[in-house]
């Protein structure tokens, strides 16, 4: 049962970011790979904890996935925005 629930906040979180990578504002949708990041950093010199195989695989796919994310929210919002010029400047 903790997995599924983990599983949720993952899909939900990964929703959310979805959504704050096409918002106005970038750093809205940059929020969770940076919060990874930060995570991965106090594991390093804080926690100081053995990075296995799988540890750094996940963190991996959490970074590429997270990025491509982004990526892709902030050519949404740019698609976006140049349709609404294109409609202003027809319409003006």
């Amino acid at each position: 049962m903790k997995h599924w629930i983990i599983v949720g906040f993952a899909i939900l979180f990964m929703i959310l970011h979805d959504r704050l990578s096409a918002a106005k504002y970038w750093f809205l949708g940059a929020a969770l790979p940076l919060t990874g990041f930060g995570s991965l950093v106090y594991q390093l010199l804080y926690e100081k904890s053995h990075f296995s195989g799988q540890l750094r695989i996940a963190y991996v796919i959490f970074f590429v996935t997270t990025i491509l994310v982004w990526i892709a929210g902030r050519f949404e919002y740019k698609q976006k925005e140049l349709k609404r010029m294109k409609a202003k400047d027809l319409a003006g």
